[in-house]
This record gives structure tokens, C-alpha cells and sequence, in this order.
């Protein structure tokens, strides 16, 4: 990790000795100063302008009371005159790259290392001083003692990364439930063999807490960042989560730990809001006292403890020193690093990510909309315009893109710029045509109960696939689509039911709706909506399906899960795709119920 250092300008005394300082102040500079957390067993000899002229360690001790058994000599007498000093303004690798050379020249060249390291400003008064070995620490980091402040998704599959690979983990979150449940191994979150790690681990390295543990040297925060209410005609983050954690490791941080900021944030938030804040706190320097970077978080849900090895990790620093500590973390993880020149730039490239991947949807969306005026099956377009074409392949539309992240980013990426301009931007163009996926679906579904005389007031509606995704599969309802959309048919319809293959009844209940099993849940229903992608929803027998709808059936497939020509063959029924729509109903007779 990083060498730990204190910051001596208020701290004079503690160990420095003039040079007429005899045996009995000597020893007591030495050994004095441990609750001020600075390294024992050295005292700083300086002369009248409190320039640093000589150490005196306790080896130079020892050996002074071999040849003197009085006691009778002065600092002057046994201090090393040509102590190696080194420039406040110096990084920490610098340093490390500098000892061999200053120890050739005083021709110690045998030892590759210093018992102490002592920085002194541009007149040669000390500034700070540390152990030798904490700096060469940051070399070798899984002995270190990691706070990780924030169990949500991100911080949680964190904390088991990490745990795994040998580092002391302490998970906090100011949620006592939460805490109180993955302390009994339970997890929160949906995630293959989260559970089992989970127990492993707390057996092992890993612990949970409310508090920040005060052995803490490397804290990461990965607190929630939601989206405020509208204002003014935009979206803005919501900060104040991250500021209150930043507040609170303030308070713990010392010289020479390390700061990780994870959560997705606007670009400049790092430098601008958290570095104020630590610095506020603590009384420290972050450009010299302690190292802060960014390191964003881009795993998948349903993925994450399997992409935390696999996945490049970006990092971006206040200055090469807090990099290359971030570096020593997340390398237990993987090998794929790549260093940025920036904390803004580490902070820009989760945005990129997220907003060109949601811009992609939302045009997939729209020209979903758009072949919907010449009833075009537009995922056959879709295919055929990818098939053999080696550029640019089209993603296929869905009923809406969701999740905590894309619904956000766009608006993070977009802030600043519209603050200073004034004007939209692409991503939120692109937010706005996905957002509107909600009320495009709910409109079709209303269209096809008037074309086929059902009565809203009158029927039932049947949604399939909550979570905000079904591929890989979560628990997951930020930010859901197929909830929006639940909701607002909930006002237009009789009745709505829900199903989802991996959340529990009682979560779904607990939203207002009632639960369906499967298949019988089909039973006497007007409509049945399929809007995530769960592999639950292939394998279901669509013939049955059909055939156990009111007649006369809405099947509306969201995420073309089903070849619509062996629907409409199974009974005569409605099967409506996100730009199409086909109908058995009048091609063979039926008798309505």
C-alpha cells in the first residue's frame, strides 16, 4: 500500500533534539512520540533554525553506550551527519527510485533499504517521517485492512472479491437490517454462489459493521448515487449519500491511506466535492498526506463476481502515487489495469460506457416505433441487417432499457454540459425515447383490447418478467421497465398480476400486486405481457398458453421469446411484438367465452 507519514509542523518536539541534547532527552524523543503515530526509535537533531542536521537512531544509541559507560555525550557527538532527506514534494515511487543512489553516494550501497524515510521543505526543516518498510508495502497489499463503506451490488460482490483473495475486509453501511442479515450470511442480492462466498469469507477475512473500523488504510466507497426530482427541466445527481461517507472516512483517515471512490458520479465530482470534504476532515493534504482515486465499478448484475476478474479495471489518481496504490488493490483481482491520466478522465469512461450502450437502445427503440407504422416485424429486419455484416450491429428493441445504471448515467454525463450551455444532449435524447417505451407498450396493449371489443375495466392482465432483466438473471428492480409499466396498466385494467422466475412472492406482493404461479397463472387472463428476457419464459408451452388465455388472447412478446406463427397455430389469438402485430382470430371460427 502506501507509507505511513505524519505531518511534523506542529509536532516539533516530539523528535527533534538540538545538538547539545544528552542522553536522557535523546531516548525520551525517541520513544515518546508513539501516540502521535510517529515512527519510534529515531530522533531528528536540528540546529537553530530547525534545520535538519543529523539522526540519531536507536542503533547509534546502542553504540554510543558501548564506548561512553557515563553516559557523558551530546546528540552532536553520536548523530549521523549526512542523513538521506528527501523533498516534501516528492512522490513516494520517487523516493523509492532514489534510495539506491543516495545510498551509494554515502557508500552504504550493501543496504538496499532505510530504517526511516524524512522529507524537509525548501529551507531543510522536517516535514514528515515514516517507516521504510510501509512504503515498500504498497508493493505487496492483501495484508491490508480494507474498509469498504456502501453493501449494495457493487459493494457487496466488492467486499467477496476482494475477501477471496486474502485482503481483511470490513463491509459498512449505516442500513443495521442489512448489516444484521450478511453478518448471518445472508445475502441481499441475487448473484450465482454470492451465499456460499459470503459464508466462506465471514468465517475467514470478512466482517460487517455500521461503524468505519478505525484499523482501517484503504477505504472505497461505493454509496449509492440516485437521480434527484426534476428541476428547471433537468436531472440531477443526488450527491448527498456520498458526501455524508466522505465525511465519515474523513474522520478516520490518516497519513498514508488510501481513498477509492467506486459509485458512478458526473465528471469532476472526485476532485471538486470528495477531495474538499476528506481534506476538510481530516486536516490532511490529499496531495501529499494521502492518495484518493477513482476506479469505477462495470460489472454486470448477475455477473459481477465472475467480470471483477475478467472486466479491465480503470483507474485514474490525483497523482501517479495514488494510482499505483489503487493499482496494488485491484491487481489481486486481475491483471487487466489500465492507468488513465486522470481522476476525470477514470470518471468519464464509465459514463462513455454506459451512455453509448443505452444511445444504441434507444435508436434500436425508436426505429422499433417507426416500423410499427408499416407493421414490420422489426426484429427480422433487425437480423437481417446484421447477418454477414461485419460493422455496426444492431441491437434488438426492447420494452424499455432499465436498470440503476443506464437510467442515471445518461443525466451524470449531461449535467455539467447543460449547466453551462444550456442545451440537450445526445444521451438525453436517447434517455427520453427509452423512458417512452413505458407508455408505448401500454399503449399498444390498450389498442389491441379495443380492436378486439375486450373492456379494460373488465380484464385482467397478466406481466411477466419484473426484474429490470432476465439475462443474467437479478432480483433487481431498479429502475424496472416491466414495473412501470405494471403500474400504469394498473390504473387502466381491471386487475394485474405478476410473475417472476427469481423474485420472491411476497417482494411482489409487497409492490401491490398479487402473484401468479406458472402456467396455471394464465388461466381465464385477457393479456399476457412478457417484458424481460428471462430463459424461464422459452421454455414455456405457448400452445397451453394460448389456449388457457380469454378468448380472445393478447400474447404481447416484448423480447420476441417465441416464433409468433406457432402461437397464432396453437388457438386463435392476438400476438403482439413491439412493431407488429398478428392475428389468428379471424382465420378459423371460435367460440367466445
Amino acid at each position: 500500500m502506501v507509507a505511513k507519514s505524519h505531518k511534523l509542523t506542529n509536532d516539533m518536539d516530539l523528535i527533534s533534539v538540538n545538538p547539545d541534547a544528552k542522553f536522557q532527552e535523546i531516548i525520551q524523543k525517541q520513544n515518546g512520540c508513539k501516540s502521535k503515530n510517529i515512527p519510534a526509535g529515531i530522533a531528528i537533531v536540528i540546529d537553530n533554525k530547525q534545520r535538519v542536521i543529523g539522526t540519531i537512531t536507536d542503533g547509534d544509541l546502542r553504540r554510543a553506550l558501548l564506548t561512553n559507560e557515563n553516559f557523558d555525550f551530546s546528540a552532536k557527538d553520536i548523530m549521523a551527519k549526512d542523513p538521506i532527506l528527501f523533498p516534501k514534494e516528492y512522490s513516494y515511487q520517487q523516493i523509492l527510485e532514489a534510495i539506491p543512489s543516495e545510498l551509494e553516494k554515502r557508500d552504504r550501497k550493501s543496504r538496499g533499504f532505510l530504517g526511516k524515510i524524512i522529507k524537509i521543505d525548501y529551507d531543510g526543516r522536517p516535514t514528515g517521517i515514516f517507516n521504510y518498510h510501509h512504503l515498500w508495502e504498497q508493493r505487496v497489499a492483501v495484508h491490508r485492512n480494507v474498509a469498504i463503506i456502501g453493501m449494495g451490488y457493487v459493494g457487496l460482490t466488492l467486499a467477496l472479491g476482494l475477501s477471496e483473495e486474502g485482503f481483511h475486509v470490513t463491509g459498512v453501511d449505516v442500513n443495521q437490517d442489512l448489516i444484521r442479515n450478511l453478518s448471518d450470511g445472508k445475502s441481499h442480492i441475487h448473484e450465482t454462489g454470492i451465499e456460499e462466498i459470503l459464508n466462506r469469507q465471514l468465517a475467514k477475512n470478512l466482517k460487517m459493521s455500521t461503524e468505519i473500523p478505525d484499523v482501517g488504510d484503504i477505504y472505497i466507497m461505493c454509496v449509492g448515487t440516485p437521480l434527484n426530482p426534476i428541476q428547471n427541466d433537468k436531472k440531477s445527481p443526488d450527491l448527498s449519500r456520498l458526501l455524508m461517507a466522505a465525511e465519515s472516512i474523513g474522520g478516520c483517515l490518516k497519513n498514508g491511506d488510501l481513498v477509492v471512490l467506486r459509485s458512478t458520479v458526473p465528471p469532476g465530482t472526485t476532485r471538486e466535492k470528495i477531495l474538499p470534504v476528506l481534506e476538510s476532515k481530516s486536516g490532511l493534504d490529499g496531495a501529499t498526506d494521502f492518495h484518493l482515486s477513482f476506479a469505477p465499478e462495470r460489472t454486470i448484475e448477475g455477473g459481477a463476481l465472475e467480470e471483477l476478474r475478467s472486466l479491465p479495471q480503470i483507474i485514474g489518481g490525483l497523482n501517479r502515487d495514488s494510482v499505483e496504490a489503487t493499482v496494488a488493490i485491484f491487481r489481486e483481482l486481475t491483471s487487466n489495469i489500465i492507468r488513465v491520466e486522470s481522476i476525470e478522465a477514470a470518471e468519464f469512461i464509465k459514463l462513455i460506457n454506459n451512455c453509448y450502450r443505452d444511445l444504441s437502445f434507444a435508436f434500436s427503440n425508436q426505429v422499433a416505433q417507426i416500423a410499427q407504422s408499416f407493421d414490420i416485424n422489426i426484429v427480422e429486419c433487425i437480423q437481417a441487417a446484421n447477418s454477414g455484416y461485419p460493422r455496426d450491429q444492431v441491437p434488438f428493441p426492447s420494452p424499455g432499457v432499465g436498470g440503476p445504471c443506464l437510467t442515471k448515467d445518461p443525466y451524470f454525463l449531461a449535467f455539467d454540459f447543460k449547466s453551462k450551455s444550456g442545451s440537450k444532449t445526445l444521451s438525453e435524447y436517447g434517455r427520453s425515447i427509452n423512458e417512452g417505451m413505458i407508455q408505448y407498450v401500454v399503449d399498444s396493449v390498450l389498442e389491441q383490447f379495443e380492436k378486439t371489443g375486450k373492456n379494460p375495466l373488465d380484464s385482467q392482465v397478466l406481466v411477466c418478467g419484473l426484474a429490470f432483466k432476465g439475462d443474467p438473471e437479478t432480483t433487481d428492480l431498479r429502475g424496472s421497465s416491466a414495473l412501470e409499466i405494471a403500474n400504469e396498466l394498473k390504473s387502466k385494467v381491471n386487475k394485474v398480476l405478476v410473475h417472476d422466475p427469481v423474485i420472491s412472492c411476497e417482494e411482489l406482493e409487497s409492490l401491490g400486486f398479487d402473484f401468479a404461479e406458472l402456467p396455471t397463472g394464465f388461466k381465464g387472463k385477457d393479456a399476457v405481457l412478457f417484458l424481460n428476457n428471462h430463459s424461464y419464459y422459452k421454455n414455456i408451452n405457448v400452445f397451453n398458453m394460448a389456449k388457457d388465455l380469454r378468448f380472445p388472447g393478447i400474447i404481447y412478446d416484448g423480447w420476441h421469446l417465441f416464433r409468433h406463427s406457432e402461437i397464432l397455430d396453437s388457438h386463435p389469438c392476438v400476438y403482439v411484438g413491439l412493431s407488429f402485430v398478428r392475428s389468428s382470430v379471424n382465420s378459423r371460427s371460435e367460440n367466445k367465452e
